[in-house]
């Protein structure tokens, strides 16, 4: 089972909804059944824009020492955290 789909598992079931399922997997109550269709194409709707990307194709850049790959990298992560945020999206920390 995928993590989207267990993450609505547990809010609906705490919610006191059944999530039994039928032999084909699908929700025995059709009210579930439309609640996790609806949950799915939220989730597929999500769309993240992330910062630009600095062009380093050019020569006029030295190649840098592995401490600032390294802050790079934390730099960038953080600048992804942030744009996911921004998108009312919650990161794990």
């Amino acid at each position: 089972m995928d993590v989207s789909r267990k993450q609505f598992e547990s809010v609906i079931g705490g919610k006191g909804w059944s999530i039994q399922k039928t032999d084909s997997g699908s929700y025995v109550h059709e009210r579930v059944h439309l609640m996790w269709m609806a949950w799915r194409e939220s989730r597929a709707a999500i769309e993240i824009e992330l910062p630009a990307k600095n062009d380093i194709s050019s020569d006029d850049y030295p190649i840098p020492d592995l401490v600032d790959w390294d802050d790079g990298r934390n730099a960038g992560i953080q600048e992804c955290a942030e744009a996911i945020r921004a998108a009312g999206i919650k990161v794990k920390e």
